[in-house]
């Protein structure tokens, strides 16, 4: 086996250099012609990566978590710094401020978190169904079979 390229350092070995561009591309935003475009492939070909490549769509979910991640980091100590400076504002006196917190923040997340669920039994039964049903849904959908299928249009689509 060859020695990695600098490009394979900085992508997974399964997703190619035109493959990567093209994520990068959509990942900021870029539609599939342009990315198609920064990539040097049609736009069918991207397309065909984004609906069946498996390593290309499981790349592109992990560059996106990764930037919301990012994003929920900045938001997070920016909202960290404002609710500081308005607990500082609260325990000066101000009304205002508190107000201001009670209304950002609401009370109707409190109110769902003690609902009950269904009281007739009618309601339970159909939670419950459409709880296995779901589960029954995952199940077949993972199936060997099923996943064979999958990773054989994945496979076409590596191109």
């Amino acid at each position: 086996m060859t020695e990695p390229t600098e490009s394979d350092r900085i992508r997974p070995l399964e997703v190619s250099d035109q493959q990567s561009i093209a994520i990068d591309a959509l990942v900021s935003g870029a539609t599939q012609r342009e990315a198609a475009e920064k990539a040097g492939v049609q736009r069918t070909t991207v397309t065909a990566w984004c609906n069946h490549n498996i390593a290309f769509k499981a790349e592109r979910n992990q560059r996106r978590e990764d930037r919301v991640e990012a994003a929920g980091e900045r938001l997070q100590e920016t909202l960290c710094a404002a609710l500081e400076h308005l607990g500082e504002r609260v325990r000066e006196g101000d009304t205002g401020a508190a107000l201001a917190i009670v209304k950002a923040v609401g009370v109707g997340h409190l109110l769902n978190a003690v609902k009950p669920g269904p009281i007739d039994p009618a309601a339970v039964k159909t939670e419950l169904a459409q709880r296995f049903e779901s589960e029954v849904m995952v199940e077949l959908l993972t199936g060997s079979e099923f996943a064979g299928f999958v990773q054989e249009r994945s496979d076409q689509s590596a191109g």
